[in-house]
C-alpha cells in the first residue's frame, strides 16, 4: 500500500463526525449494516498559533498520513489533497461544535453538503437544545483514498471516497434522558464521499463501510 503524503506531510482532523453517534447512538451508525448511509484530507489546515490556541476550545487531534493502493496521478493527488482539507475541516468543526463551542456550527456549510451537512446540522441543534449529550472525541486511527472518480463532464477527481478507521469506544452521542452505555463495535471502518462542486470540496454523505478495521 503506498503512503499518500502529498506535498503536505501530515493531517490533523477532529473526527467527531456524524460518526458521534457510531453504534452507542442511533442519530449515526447505530443499527446500521455495513455501507449504509449515516450522517457526519492527505493535506493540513493552516498550522495555528500555539501560543494563543486552546485545546478545549479548539480541539484537533491528529490523523494519520493517508494511504492508498491507487496509482495518483499529480492531478489526483492534488484531488485528493483538497478532498482531505475539506475532511479535515468537516471534523474539526464538528468536534468543535458537538463540544459546546457552537459558533462551529457556522463552519458546517464550508466543509459538508447534502446528507452530511443535514445530519450534523440537526445533531448539533440536539445538543445545544439538550436533547442530547456528546463526551469525548472522534480520532481516526487509519486514513485511506479507496476511490477516485471523474464528473459527468469528464473533469478529473470530482469524488474522492474516504475509508477511514476510528474506535467507538472513545466517545458517546446520547438522548436526553437516556443513559450512555458503552459501543459495543469497538473498532470500525467508515466511508465519506468528498464532491468537488462549484469550486470547492465538501463531504457529501458518510457511512459505515464495515465493523471492523
Amino acid at each position: 500500500m503506498k503512503t499518500g503524503l502529498g506535498r503536505r506531510v501530515r493531517v490533523r482532523a477532529a473526527t467527531a463526525l456524524t460518526l458521534t453517534a457510531a453504534l452507542s447512538v442511533p442519530l449515526l451508525l447505530s443499527g446500521c449494516e455495513d455501507h449504509s448511509p449515516v450522517a457526519a484530507p492527505t493535506s493540513t489546515l493552516p498550522a495555528k498559533d500555539s501560543s494563543t490556541a486552546s485545546p478545549a476550545a479548539d480541539p484537533q487531534p491528529t490523523i494519520p498520513a493517508y494511504k492508498t493502493d491507487l496509482d495518483l496521478s499529480s492531478e489526483e493527488t492534488e484531488a485528493v489533497e483538497g478532498a482531505l482539507v475539506a475532511f479535515e475541516g468537516f471534523l474539526v468543526s464538528i468536534n468543535g461544535a458537538y463540544s459546546g463551542h457552537y459558533e462551529k456550527v457556522e463552519d458546517f456549510s464550508k466543509f459538508s453538503s447534502g446528507e452530511a451537512l443535514a445530519s450534523i446540522s440537526d445533531e448539533a441543534e440536539s445538543i445545544k437544545n439538550q436533547q442530547a449529550t456528546f463526551e469525548g472525541e472522534i480520532n481516526p486511527l487509519s486514513v485511506e483514498i479507496f476511490k477516485i472518480s471523474d464528473s459527468p463532464d469528464r473533469r478529473p477527481s470530482s469524488n474522492v471516497t474516504v475509508h477511514f478507521c476510528v474506535d467507538t469506544s472513545h466517545w458517546s452521542l446520547t438522548q436526553a434522558g437516556a443513559k450512555p452505555t458503552p459501543n459495543p463495535d469497538g473498532l470500525v471502518m467508515m466511508e465519506h464521499e468528498i464532491l468537488f462542486e462549484d469550486g470547492s470540496w465538501t463531504v457529501d454523505k458518510q457511512s459505515l463501510w464495515e465493523r471492523k478495521c
